[in-house]
């Protein structure tokens, strides 16, 4: 029996929900990784193995402008991960080429997936391979924020640090003391 170990952290003052769903594929365990909406920056930690042909994905929704970023420490140097928009075959990122870390500006909202495999070569003799992959994204950043909002300089508006966001307001604007 195969243990999979998360990790779920959020660096934000929101509270980060972290579940898994599981559906029965071929050959492949699937996995969603779903993120907070509020949440700016948020990270799991993903310790699993895989056998042979099989493959597994993990699954994230993500928006327009976010950063993904994934960190990969197999066991078998043929074990690699690529990413891909969910649906579509063409790989952002191909680990085989570009090795064990992923850092990639999301291009447009929607469902991502980071899929996990052995080549071909540790494939057909069966092997297996243990891993760990650091996964994290951070939220983009407000457009055009006047530099009042972000006191602390991050990039990230402080009313989303603490909730207190507001659509009605410009964010361009200077922040108007109380």
């Amino acid at each position: 029996m195969k243990l999979l170990l998360l990790i779920g952290f959020c660096f934000s003052v929101a509270t980060s929900s972290l579940v898994f769903a599981e559906q029965n594929l071929p050959n492949s365990r699937h996995y969603a990784l779903l993120a907070s909406d509020i949440a700016v920056q948020q990270s799991w930690q993903v310790k699993d193995a895989i056998k042979g042909y099989e493959m597994l994905e993990y699954q994230i929704n993500l928006n327009k402008g976010a950063i993904l970023t994934v960190d990969f420490i197999p066991s078998n140097s043929s074990n690699y991960f690529n990413i891909l928009p969910k649906g579509n075959p063409t790989a952002l990122f191909v680990g085989p080429a570009k090795g064990d870390h992923a850092e990639l500006t999301i291009p447009d909202n929607g469902d991502y997936v980071i899929r996990v495999f052995l080549m071909r070569n540790a494939a057909r003799r069966d092997e297996q391979s243990e891993f760990t992959a650091d996964i994290s994204v951070v939220k983009s950043t407000l457009k055009g924020m006047h530099p009042s909002w972000d006191v602390d300089g991050d990039g990230i508006n402080d009313c989303e640090k603490d909730g207190s966001c507001d659509h009605t307001v410009d964010y361009s604007l200077p922040r108007k003391s109380n």
